[in-house]
């Protein structure tokens, strides 16, 4: 895949809305050779490119040190305190996704458009309210509407969910519509998956699946049982990835702003200050897991060349110590830094996995434990195994023999073997996938979560972030009403959302 320049795309959408805000409907509708619209392929690219270059998200940025993959030694760059800010909302991308919507009316090709639209809406809504909670939906975007609304109301979590499930559902629905059209064979401005539709229905679907299994405190709600054993029972409706060549993922190259964040280049400034997180290092160590040799190098002051294999050369740092005396272990070489081999000698590094395979298959392997459909869970366990194991190319025997560790054979549908998966669903998101790694801590306690000294928010993990500032400046009478019904009334980051009651 490769990754477009988002300032380019920007600057090309800005010269064009300045053009048209500033021509007279009348020359426009009589010059036939001026352009009156963006063409959708132009805005999807767009929403592409954020959801790629989302500033806190992707590999070794602060999201994935919350999730505790990662710790930093130096607080000049950066802390673990946990106490968090405000999240930003994502209107703005959503009125691209509407944009593109609207410019595809009336085209041969509009279904495929609207429902890459309709998941889009579905992530973005998603993507606010599991930071937050209650957020505008029903009168958002509509400042430039014939009602005009400037300060819109916020709806309840449930009913964001809700809309959510349903747009996931009408975007299957009509992108197998799509799929029987004359002219739908690929989508254009798609450089994750170059227009394939069969690859974005599985993705909408596995994306089903995520949301799906982050409600499932409100299974009694929202019949979430019901919707997951309709999605897992019928694939020819709901087809779903087949392997980790599906997966939906960012790549690297050697091209300004599209670098790995570790590369050649960055070694000098990062190499010593980030460090393997110890909640994660550690569940790899117990299990004599493969991966650790991928990920992770040895730290220089308890290796030892005769044993180069030896675990107990990989130390992790723990998230809640005090990043005083963690930088004075780390520039002692006693702490696992990442991989030079595999982050630090190309610019390429690892692509970034978005919405993957290995996830799927816990989720489902989890709906069968919970015991919302049949199956064999087992089965799905290890195919989430193997397809993060094959992620890092390890080795077919070496998985074969993992499987086999008594700590990790699965030991069926049970608390126990809930359990399992939790953690090593936990270990697959390394790195990736956003804030998956901690929403499903927060939703289930696994695997629990480093707390120390360095831990300014009372020895708390947080349960969400603040609405943003604005929204006090511009909105005030209703952020302050959803603050009311779901906080009581302060915009604490330790109070709980109704997902997770």
């Amino acid at each position: 895949m490769k990754n477009y320049n988002s300032t380019k795309y920007l600057t090309i959408l800005a010269v064009m809305l300045l053009v048209f805000s500033c021509t007279p409907f009348g020359d426009l509708t009589d010059d036939p050779n001026k352009a009156t619209s963006v063409p959708p392929s132009m805005l999807l690219s767009e929403v592409l490119n954020v959801v790629n270059n989302i500033s806190d998200d992707g590999p070794w940025r602060e999201t994935q040190r919350d999730n505790q993959f990662w710790v930093i030694c130096f607080d000049y760059y950066g802390d673990q305190d946990y106490n968090w800010g405000a999240a930003n909302f994502r209107y703005n991308t959503l009125s691209t996704v509407i944009a593109m919507e609207k410019e595809a009316k009336g085209l041969d090709n509009q279904e495929k458009y609207e429902a890459i639209a309709k998941f889009f809406k579905a992530y973005f809504y998603d993507y606010m309210s599991k930071r937050l909670g209650n957020i505008p939906l029903t009168e958002a975007l509509q400042a430039s509407s014939e009602i005009a609304i400037t300060q819109p109301k916020y709806d309840d979590q449930k009913s964001v969910y809700i809309e959510v499930l349903d747009l996931l559902e009408a975007a299957n629905d009509q992108i197998t519509k799509a799929k029987t059209q004359v002219g739908t064979s690929a989508i254009s401005g798609d450089f994750f998956f170059n227009g394939d539709l069969d690859k974005w229905q599985k993705t909408i679907n596995a994306y089903h699946l995520r949301v799906l299994i982050s409600l499932s405190k409100k299974n009694a709600d929202l019949n979430i049982a019901s919707k997951v054993n309709a999605i897992i029972s019928n694939p020819s409706k709901y087809p779903l990835f087949s392997g980790i060549s599906d997966n939906m993922m960012r790549t690297f190259s050697d091209e300004q702003g599209n670098r790995y964040e570790l590369n050649p280049t960055s070694y000098g400034f990062s190499r010593n200050r980030n460090i393997i997180g110890a909640t994660y290092l550690d569940l790899l160590k117990a299990n004599n897991d493969p991966r650790i040799y991928v990920v992770a190098d040895p730290a220089p002051f308890f290796f030892k060349a005769n044993d180069p294999l030896n675990l107990n050369a990989y130390v992790g740092a723990k998230t809640g110590d005090e990043q005083g005396q963690m930088q004075v272990d780390s520039d002692a070489g006693k702490y696992s830094y990442p991989s030079e081999k595999r982050y630090y000698s190309t610019f390429k590094g690892e692509p970034y996995i978005q919405i993957g395979y290995s996830e799927q298959e816990f989720n489902i392997a989890e709906a069968i434990n919970r015991g919302w459909t049949t199956g064999n869970a087992e089965t799905h366990y290890e195919n989430a195994i193997k397809g993060s194991m094959q992620f890092y190319d390890i080795e077919q025997a070496d998985i074969d023999s993992f499987l086999t560790n008594s700590n990790v054979v699965y030991k069926g549908n049970n608390t126990n073997g809930l359990n399992q998966i939790l953690t090593q669903k936990y270990v697959a998101f390394f790195d990736n996938s956003g804030i998956e790694a901690y929403c499903n801590f927060r939703r289930t306690g696994i695997p629990s979560f480093d707390i120390g000294p360095a831990n300014k928010n009372g020895g708390k993990i947080p349960l969400r972030w603040k609405y943003p500032v604005s929204e006090f400046e511009n909105n005030t009478t209703n952020v302050n009403a959803a603050l009311g019904s779901q906080y009581s009334g302060s915009d604490d980051i330790n109070a709980t959302m109704w997902i997770i009651k």
